[in-house]
Formats: structure tokens, C-alpha cells, sequence
């Protein structure tokens, strides 16, 4: 591996672990995503969103976002009945840097909480 690869990979590196740090001081318990933080290129990236219960949450949408791909999947949601875990799963990933994005909105289409993480999609 060239100086030049791992220095950017120290720099991802670097950069997921601060942004994690932050994502959790300012988490909202509404919701909240448990991710690896390295994948291998062409993996599924499979994203963990935890809900609190509550009549209010009727709609999510989780965005997995690099500068050569965009993925997002959305959900409809049964409030109280709503499952504590629901699991996204984005297929065969090229490699690169990742912003994840999960929201939880009302009726009314305003969020009510979001949450994001960011992933290194390594090369293989």
C-alpha cells in the first residue's frame, strides 16, 4: 500500500472517529444508527436503526451517500407498533467515504429526530 493510501486512510479514519464522537454527544433518543465503520469494497453495508416507541414516528428514511453512489431506502412506520430495530441493508458498495443519514418524521412530514455516521468503504 502506497504513503499515499494510508494516509488517506488515516485521515477516514480519523475523521469517523470524531464524527462519531460528536453523533453521539448529540444524539436524539429518537433515533439512532449502529454501523460498522469500515467496510470492504463491494460488501453490503447493513445499517441498524433503533426507534424509540412512539405513536408520533410514521415515516423513515436512511440515505447512504459517497461522491459516486446514493442509495436510500424509506419505510413506513406503526407509531407505538413500530419494531425497536429495523435493519437497511445498501448492496455491494464501490469503495469510498460515506455520509449516513437516518431521519424519523410525524404525520406531518416534520422530523422528529435524525441521526448520522459516516463509513469507509475500503478498496479491496
Amino acid at each position: 500500500m502506497s504513503r499515499k493510501h494510508v494516509s488517506r486512510w488515516w485521515h477516514a479514519a480519523l475523521v469517523a472517529g470524531i464524527v462519531s464522537l460528536v453523533g453521539v454527544v448529540h444524539a436524539e433518543d429518537v433515533m439512532k444508527l449502529h454501523v460498522a465503520q469500515i467496510v470492504n469494497e463491494k460488501d453490503d453495508l447493513l445499517v441498524q436503526v433503533r426507534l424509540e416507541k412512539n405513536s408520533e414516528n410514521q415515516f423513515m428514511r436512511v440515505v447512504a451517500a459517497s461522491d459516486g453512489y446514493y442509495g436510500s431506502s424509506e419505510l413506513q412506520l406503526d407509531g407505538q407498533r413500530t419494531s425497536l430495530i429495523t435493519m437497511v441493508r445498501f448492496r455491494s458498495l464501490p469503495a469510498g467515504w460515506y455520509e449516513v443519514v437516518g431521519a424519523v418524521y410525524d404525520a406531518q412530514q416534520h422530523m422528529r429526530g435524525s441521526a448520522r455516521t459516516s463509513v469507509l468503504v475500503y478498496p479491496r
